[in-house]
């Protein structure tokens, strides 16, 4: 396990060991979310377990409240029902501790409950990978924070240039489209220098999370700097783009900030590649708002990807 690379490899490594210690008994490792508010499966469960996940606190496992093993089918009620595992058959389930702090647990659901050695493996193996899992996580939480800023809660410049590199190369490899939308916010400097710059940030803090409700999971978004944002739309050609461009302008447009008294407009450019650009740099430029055609609408570059701008205003 010292020689995997990320969380999720060694999940999937400490469940498949476990699996082939204990006999056909179904293995899912849980963990805290890194708010610490929910306990999510870190490898695939099973259909049952996967409704009893959904909702789930870190001490609906009692393995994780108690910190202690648990184990259930042998024949005696336990005095307090597990809300993850309970009434799903026979079950066993290991805290995964560190340092005495209970950072998940590994469930086992086998077809017969678990003898002694079984038990006694398994604790065994939870409590030497558990130290592993704690530096992968802490390294995962690190890399995050340093690709994230802090003010809107996206993705900062330094991510979003990977990942619009990333997710060039995967449009070219895959032949599929992929959009691209820069906005700009209108008059963000007047915003700072009449209401403050305190203002300023909690408009910009507003952003960020019109732009998280309202673009898809798949799709990513960033702070690019200062008040100007990136978004990246997997898999959409420039019909979609401009689809989504409306959505998220109209969602600014909603903002309200007490301490900002005038409303929240954008500029926004489109673009998509492979109609408009044919690598990251070219799209993100072909992407960015006209300056001639700004001011609460959105613009789209011509074929050529050239930077020349067709524009088409759209009111407030």
């Amino acid at each position: 396990m010292q020689i995997t690379e990320s969380e999720r490899e060694a999940y999937e490594l400490l469940k498949r060991h476990l699996e082939r210690s204990v006999a056909a008994a179904e293995m899912t490792v849980l963990s805290r979310n890194n708010s610490a508010d929910r306990l999510e499966p870190r490898t695939p469960p099973g259909e049952a377990l996967a409704a009893r996940l959904q909702d789930a606190k870190p001490r609906s496992c009692m393995a994780v409240r108690t910190g202690e093993q648990q184990s259930h089918g042998n024949g005696r009620e336990p005095l307090l029902e597990c809300e993850v595992c309970g009434k799903l058959g026979p079950s066993a389930c290991q805290p995964l501790l560190v340092g005495g702090e209970v950072m998940g647990s590994v469930l086992a659901l086998p077809q017969r409950s678990l003898d002694a050695e079984e038990r006694e493996a398994m604790r065994v193996s939870v409590a030497q990978a558990a130290p592993i899992l704690a530096n992968l996580r802490n390294l995962a939480i690190a890399e995050q924070r340093a690709g994230t800023d802090e003010l809107t809660g996206l993705a900062n410049q330094r991510a979003a240039g990977d990942a619009v590199k990333r997710l060039v190369a995967d449009a070219v490899k895959s032949g599929q489209p992929l959009g691209a939308i820069v906005l700009d916010l209108d008059h963000f400097k007047q915003v700072n220098d009449v209401f403050g710059h305190a203002a300023g940030d909690e408009v910009l803090a507003a952003v960020g999370v019109a732009l998280r409700t309202t673009i898809h999971e798949t799709d990513f978004c960033a702070r690019w700097g200062g008040e100007e944002f990136l978004v990246l739309l997997p898999q959409t050609d420039a019909e979609g783009t401009q689809t989504a461009a409306e959505n998220i302008r109209a969602a600014i447009g909603r903002i309200t900030v007490p301490a900002v008294q005038r409303p929240i407009s954008a500029s926004l450019g489109v673009a998509a590649l492979p109609l408009h650009a044919v690598d990251a740099a070219a799209l993100v430029r072909c992407a960015r708002p006209s300056a001639l055609h700004r001011q609460g609408g959105w613009t789209q570059p011509r074929r050529d990807g050239r930077g020349a701008r067709a524009k088409r205003r759209q009111g407030l």
